[in-house]
């Protein structure tokens, strides 16, 4: 919401002089300001939750994030079985 300061509105409208418009006081102003400042985080989150729920190309599916895991998990425990070895005693470090 745009706001227009008392000179605009007399610009815009050239030979309508009618009673001088009464000035918008310093709450009423801050309270168009605020209102515009909350439609605009509205607008903003929406769209934050606009853009999370569409699916991306980017994403990988949970199963191969599930894979790689547990494969990760293995090579841990491979590395720590050759520490264990390696380690004089056969204690893990």
């Amino acid at each position: 919401m745009q706001t227009l300061s008392h000179g605009a509105i007399r610009a815009a409208t050239p030979g309508k002089r009618g009673p001088p418009l009464p000035m918008p006081s310093p709450t009423l102003a801050a309270a168009e300001r605020l209102e515009a400042a909350l439609e605009r985080l509205l607008a903003a989150i929406e769209a934050r939750e606009a853009a999370r729920e569409a699916p991306t190309r980017d994403m990988v599916p949970r199963a191969e994030v599930e894979a790689l895991s547990a494969r990760l998990d293995d090579a841990l425990a491979r590395l720590r079985l050759a520490m264990a070895e390696q380690t004089p005693g056969g204690a893990e470090p």
